[in-house]
């Protein structure tokens, strides 16, 4: 499960409650630290269809390789990155 981009990226949907807040808090964040953070909203099927990962709601991935599917916060990504 890989991708071409080596940036943070996040695969999400809107499957939780809660994600629109986290992806707002990490946006936040990453503005704050300058920190380079993608975000791709599987919104359509074909976009699920197409996703580089078995995908649930959350997909997480760092230079290029999935690390995980856990919805992250702030601290979370910060634990994460370092």
């Amino acid at each position: 499960m890989e991708i071409d981009n080596k940036d943070f990226t996040i695969y999400y949907s809107n499957e939780c409650p809660y994600v629109e807040y986290e992806v707002k808090e990490l946006s936040d964040y990453a503005k704050d630290k300058n920190i380079k953070l993608n975000f791709v909203k599987i919104d359509t099927l074909d976009k699920a269809k197409n996703a580089p990962c078995i995908f649930n709601n959350w997909a997480n991935f760092y230079k290029g390789k999935f690390i995980s599917n856990t919805i992250l916060n702030a601290n979370a990504f910060e634990k994460l990155i370092k």
